[in-house]
């Protein structure tokens, strides 16, 4: 059974400034932006800022459990959604960079699957255009007009414990169901449909699963230990409750799984294990400097006011550009950004979606930290 509660109203406006005032450490100012965001009504916030990859600030405030009232903790496990295109990205330039693939290959050299077959112009998209959001495909869960939502989540029929397949997700985009947003090539729509044909891309050329290929890859070479993709029906173990806002209440929605998501959004992960992820992917690790140059190519054009690169996003800001991934749907909501010019990476992990509180954490505490320097 649903459970539902009524949400506070925000009062992040000026807050922060207020609380910490008096502060005289950027530990108790960082303690400060905690708290506000939950007397904004995140049931629960971790926050992990790191300067010239190290140490700056690690916390978190809130609770992991509204019903339980269980005191989350920073090395809780989040769902973190959109920075999982992040992850895959990673592992498809790894391929690259062996020779086992190579970015102007079409989708179907790879795949030959009935259900990637329906979906139009898949002949002519190639794997650079997949990674960069320039496919043209159409993004299964778009917000606008994909019937994904009621079927899955929203509906009077949606089963919330229902384990999707692939190319029941592909099905969304094929040519019966919905047109191209564009010839491939042409321009720059998001696609979560793209990130999900590049794990089938990277199982086929491997002859191995995702799951595998990003453990002995990603995970095991940094010791990321709580890092996870979920799949099936199980979320991994001591990954917190996830709440969602829908029509003015919170609405407790732990019990759907990330089947749906997959390799476009189905990793749960915590802020240390983000972390060393980010300062491997913005040193360049994990990929050849070819490829690090090509992965942080971002796109003149933009969407959401957001230029796109291969599994990461830029934006301006006052303070200089900012580098790396947001995430956010049912029950959770994620930043994992680099403020390049201060050199300053900021993770925040919220248990709650829509996604606002974790951009707004996120921005006041590189207001606060550059306030230390």
């Amino acid at each position: 059974m649903l459970t539902c509660a009524p949400v506070a109203q925000s009062v992040w406006a000026g807050s922060v400034s207020a609380a910490a005032v008096a502060a005289d450490s950027l530990a108790v100012r960082m303690e400060a932006v905690l708290a506000v965001g939950v007397e904004t009504g995140i049931p629960g916030v971790a926050m992990r800022v790191e300067r010239d990859g190290e140490l700056l600030f690690t916390g978190a405030a809130g609770v992991s459990n509204l019903e339980r009232q269980t005191p989350l903790t920073a090395n809780d496990r989040f769902r973190i959604y959109s920075i999982t295109k992040t992850f895959t990205a990673t592992v498809m330039l790894q391929l690259v960079d062996e020779g086992v693939v190579a970015l102007d290959d079409p989708v179907t050299k790879w795949l030959d699957d009935p259900a990637v077959a329906l979906i139009p112009n898949v002949d002519r998209v190639t794997l650079r255009q997949l990674l960069t959001h320039t496919s043209g495909i159409y993004d299964y869960l778009d917000d606008t007009d994909s019937p994904f939502w009621n079927d899955a989540f929203l509906g009077p029929d949606a089963d919330w414990a229902q384990v999707w397949t692939i190319p029941q997700l592909l099905a969304y985009a094929a040519a019966a169901n919905h047109a191209p947003y564009f010839a491939p090539g042409e321009g720059l729509a998001y696609s979560n449909t793209g990130y999900l044909l590049l794990g089938l891309i990277v199982e086929t050329a491997t002859g191995r699963s995702f799951h595998d290929e990003l453990r002995e890859r990603v995970l095991e070479p940094l010791g990321l230990r709580d890092t996870a993709l979920a799949e099936g029906a199980e979320l991994p173990a001591g990954t917190v409750d996830g709440y969602q806002l829908l029509d003015g209440e919170r609405v407790d929605v732990s019990a759907i799984n990330l089947s749906w998501a997959w390799t476009a959004g189905g990793i749960v992960s915590t802020t240390a294990d983000l972390a060393r992820f980010a300062r491997a992917v913005f040193a360049g690790e994990l990929v050849s400097p070819a490829l690090q140059e090509a992965m942080f190519t971002f796109s003149q054009e933009t969407q959401f006011r957001l230029q796109f690169g291969m599994g990461v996003i830029r934006s301006q800001t006052p303070n200089g550009p900012l580098v790396g991934m947001d995430g956010g749907s049912a029950g959770g909501s994620s930043t994992m950004q680099r403020l390049e010019e201060s050199d300053l990476t900021v993770i925040v992990l919220i248990n709650q979606a829509p996604d606002d509180g974790a951009t707004q954490i996120r921005d006041a505490v590189i207001k606060e930290a550059l306030g230390e320097a």
